[in-house]
């Protein structure tokens, strides 16, 4: 679980500009369109893994499902060297067209509005950049940066056929029966492929177990918490990471709980909610190792709750 911790303890001390609760993620499958024309197609780019690329991540996403295949996102941006480097490099080569055979292609511009709303999803900064996810967004592969040829095609089929096992594995569960331990690792791995859905149905089964452990319900409590925030529902979020402050006798849990709680109104756009629960950390935890953050958060939500 050291994967885990950490994260929602990024979640914890992570204070957005201004956002409302987060909106349904790509995680979850988008609603049938009905009447939908037929998704066009751009051009084969020349040398591009002779297959049609997508004009856009919604027809690229909509044509995977329909061919139950993965999508190929390629973000790049102007004036990037490495982003032509790296198609110079990838294109014309065969093991290209093998790999692209099970996916749907689609290029976006880092700086597009598209494009920022999927990097900032996947947590994408920097082009060139290339995310493989199911068509209903879990993440299969991502890549920022480029080396070389042999880099690349090493790293994206390891990954891919570590995520094909791992698809299996899940695809064959009854949750219902799983055992603690293995609800709580797929039900973390799922998270970490922002799958927020298919990772709840395995932490609730983790809190339902008769054989799990103290510190495995801690932890799919801590998870649940975070994936319920995730999908839009800040209440249940709190609810769950109050039954864990109350039951809770670790101290650093303790502390990335209390910090979780006092984000959840930040998505509830009540920004003077959080500064009190954040205060009151600064208070009860002065020697915390998260203070110096917890007092730029402060500090910043000062500043948000005293303009106009």
């Amino acid at each position: 679980m050291s994967s885990v911790l950490p994260a929602i303890l990024i979640a914890a001390l992570g204070l957005p500009s201004h956002q409302p609760a987060p909106s349904l993620t790509p995680q979850s499958m988008p609603p049938a369109k009905a009447l939908a024309a037929p998704a066009p197609e751009v051009s084969v780019p020349p040398g591009a893994g002779k297959v049609p690329w997508a004009s856009s991540a919604d027809l690229a996403q909509d044509r995977a499902a329909r061919e139950e295949k993965f999508v190929f996102f390629e973000f790049t941006k102007e004036e990037c060297g490495n982003c032509q480097r790296m198609d110079s490099l990838l294109y014309p080569a065969a093991d290209f067209g093998a790999l692209l055979a099970s996916m749907v292609p689609v290029k976006l511009e880092l700086v597009s509005s598209e494009g920022k709303e999927i990097a900032q999803k996947y947590h994408i900064d920097d082009a060139p950049a290339i995310l493989i996810t199911t068509a209903n967004g879990r993440l299969v592969f991502l890549m920022q940066g480029f080396l070389n040829q042999g880099d690349f095609f090493r790293h994206v089929n390891a990954d891919l056929e570590k995520y094909r096992e791992f698809a299996r594995r899940v695809d064959s569960q009854s949750i219902g029966k799983l055992s603690a331990k293995e609800a709580l690792e797929t039900g973390n791995e799922l998270y970490q492929r922002l799958d927020p859905q298919s990772a709840l149905s395995r932490l609730k089964r983790v809190l339902a177990a008769p054989d799990a452990t103290v510190k495995q319900r801690e932890d799919a409590l801590e998870l649940k918490a975070a994936v319920e925030l995730e999908l839009s529902v800040p209440s249940a979020s709190r609810s769950t990471i109050e039954q864990l402050l109350a039951t809770t006798k670790d101290r650093q849990r303790r502390e990335r709980a209390e910090l979780f709680r006092a984000q959840i109104p930040l998505a509830e756009n009540r920004p003077a909610e959080a500064l009190a629960l954040f205060r009151k950390f600064q208070k009860d935890h002065p020697t915390s190792p998260h203070i110096e953050r917890v007092k730029e958060l402060v500090q910043q939500l000062e500043e948000r709750t005293s303009k106009p």
